[in-house]
């Protein structure tokens, strides 16, 4: 097995264990009120769908987790999914995880967030896109979790279903199709 097959296979495990033990994130929005919606799909303004959202729990002593799913913009405009919110943490951001040229997987925050052309559907996953969530209680992860997503012209809040961290690799594949 050569170095970049390596690096191929143990980047999800690398990207579990930086949502697992990031420190928390410099910047914060504000939370906004979030109703309960459908755990599937729950249409908004403007057609944009969220289905199959869910929230890694945070590790114990960890004030950290992540969020996912699947966004569908079904209107005829470009979005761009820009921030989240929840009534169980204080501080979002959207993320990008990147690898560098010598293997190294790192995550960040996504400056002006992620655009969604109109018609298309984007995946936040794990080890990929994601928002993550710091400075919760995690107290507060008891059951499904009425998740936000805020783009640039609408909001659609979906209850996310919580998923503990083993959980968290399910979905997840290697590169010959494995997960």
């Amino acid at each position: 097995m050569n170095a970049g097959t390596i690096r191929k296979l143990t980047a999800p495990l690398v990207a579990a264990a930086l949502a697992v033990g990031a420190a928390a994130c410099g910047s914060s929005d504000d939370a906004a009120d979030a109703g309960s919606g459908d755990a599937t799909e729950q249409p908004a303004s403007g057609d944009v769908t969220v289905a199959d959202a869910w929230v890694r729990e945070p590790a114990a002593g960890q004030t950290l987790a992540a969020g996912y799913g699947t966004i569908t913009n079904g209107s005829d405009e470009d979005i761009t999914l820009i921030g989240a919110s929840a009534p169980i943490a204080a501080t979002f951001e959207i993320h990008e995880t990147s690898m560098s040229d010598d293997g190294n997987m790192s995550m960040s925050e996504k400056q002006g967030g992620f655009e969604i052309a109109a018609g298309e559907s984007f995946t936040l996953e794990p080890g990929g896109p994601h928002v993550m969530m710091s400075d919760i209680d995690p107290a507060g992860f008891d059951g499904p979790i009425d998740l936000t997503f805020v783009f640039d012209s609408t909001e659609v809040t979906t209850s996310a279903e919580l998923r503990a961290i083993g959980d968290a690799m399910e979905g997840m594949e290697t590169e010959d199709g494995e997960s």
